[in-house]
């Protein structure tokens, strides 16, 4: 009995049940993925992804920066308008930061005259999310420039 609760044993256990678990747990967290969500595959996927969560999250909605869905029609116009870089932190889960980038046109009221050139607003925003899609909101950022 007393060969069992060696040091030595008890550390070479533990080791082992740490391992196990943070390998259970990046597994988990990578492939397996809420209701309705999917484990991202791609940078295109990434992308769509990001631009569907976009949508729904209250974060993404300010008056400076625009409605959400505005905003995800202007990336639908334009060309080039998306990056997705993907990796790993030091447990080995994936992330995914996303850069959306578009200029919208718009016709601001000057208060009795409008103006009839149209001024164009440069709006990007980083999207920083897990593998199964879940935004960081911590990490994530929007920006508008005039």
């Amino acid at each position: 009995m007393k060969k069992i609760f060696r040091a030595r044993n008890v550390f070479l256990a533990l080791t082992v049940s740490l391992v196990v678990w943070i390998v259970q747990f990046v597994y988990r967290t990578n492939n397996f993925c809420g209701p309705g969500d999917h484990p991202i595959q791609s940078e295109a996927d990434a992308i769509a992804v990001a631009k569907t969560k976009m949508v729904k999250n209250p974060f993404f909605s300010s008056e400076r920066f625009g409605s959400a869905p505005d905003f995800v029609d202007a990336l639908e116009r334009a060309e080039n308008c998306c990056n997705a870089i993907r990796s790993r932190n030091m447990l080995g889960s994936i992330f995914w930061d996303v850069y959306l980038g578009a200029s919208i046109s718009t016709t601001p009221n000057t208060g009795i005259y409008w103006r009839a050139s149209r001024s164009a607003q440069s709006h990007t925003a980083l999207v920083a999310m897990s593998n199964c899609g879940v935004i960081s909101t911590s990490d994530s950022y929007k920006d508008a420039d005039y």
